[in-house]
């Protein structure tokens, strides 16, 4: 495992240290982890105390962890990048009281943080849509665009267009349509491509698979082995779709999607 670190250090002020460690994992892929840590007040309690240079031993507490994806290469650490996390790290104070423990890892909900994180891409993409579709657009601005969720529904007009449900089932005029937009996100190696579509649609999980299954039991939709997922729409498929009027109700379904904001 390779490793790195860079820090600043400072006598009147919180000092802040951040490693790198370079992570492989068989049948996973390479992955860097960034450990960031603050030091505590040791180092000005030296300098006040003795007014000149002494060999204080610095004790750090870790305030934060990111799981870098690095795909088949580890890439370098470039300077832009050490001065960009550094002025980051410098904006937190205080390290939290609980700290860190394998355990923490095995409790995060990841499946639920990934569910959410695809509906704030999809809230993303309907802001992004919707400006580049106004004949003249605003020149940059200092704000950070910025849309926050909270727990539950906040009840905005946003939020509740965003999360606002298609009412789908999984009959075969909707299996089908399903099954269009499963296969193409199988094409571009999307992954949890149910995930995405029950966001991109707010329909449960349980209508989507109904739906594949109906689909790949009418031949319309190939299997990428048992276990597997992925598939693309067979020719028969791409038959049923044209006659059945699915692309008129897969442009409904994303018309209504992306007039979601208005």
């Amino acid at each position: 495992m390779d490793s790195g670190v860079i820090w600043e250090a400072k006598a009147k002020d919180v000092s802040h240290a951040i490693s790198w460690h370079d992570v492989v994992i068989p049948d996973y892929g390479n992955y860097r982890v960034w450990i960031h840590a603050l030091g505590s007040a040791i180092l000005t309690d030296f300098v006040e105390r003795f007014k000149g240079p002494i060999d204080a031993r610095l004790q750090f507490k870790i305030a934060g962890v990111e799981v870098q994806l690095q795909g088949a290469k580890f890439l370098p650490v470039t300077n832009d990048e050490k001065v960009a996390r550094l002025n980051i790290a410098l904006l937190q104070k205080d390290a939290p009281s609980q700290g860190l423990k394998a355990a923490l890892f095995r409790e995060l909900p990841y499946s639920k943080i990934e569910v959410e994180h695809l509906k704030c891409m999809r809230a993303c993409r309907i802001r992004i849509e919707e400006e580049y579709r106004k004949p003249l657009r605003l020149t940059a601005v200092d704000s950070i665009p910025t849309i926050i969720f909270k727990d539950g529904k906040s009840g905005s007009v946003f939020e509740k267009a965003v999360r606002n449900r298609l009412e789908v089932s999984s009959t075969k005029a909707d299996s089908i349509v399903i099954a269009k937009i499963y296969s193409e996100l199988s094409k571009t190696g999307s992954s949890n491509i149910v995930k995405q579509i029950c966001v991109d649609l707010d329909v449960e999980s349980q209508t989507i698979y109904a739906a594949l299954r109906v689909a790949r039991s009418q031949g319309w939709l190939s299997a990428s082995g048992k276990g597997k997922s992925g598939g693309t729409l067979t020719k028969e498929g791409e038959t049923y779709f044209i006659d059945s009027a699915g692309p008129a109700k897969l442009t409904s379904w994303i018309s209504r999607e992306r007039g979601a904001s208005k």
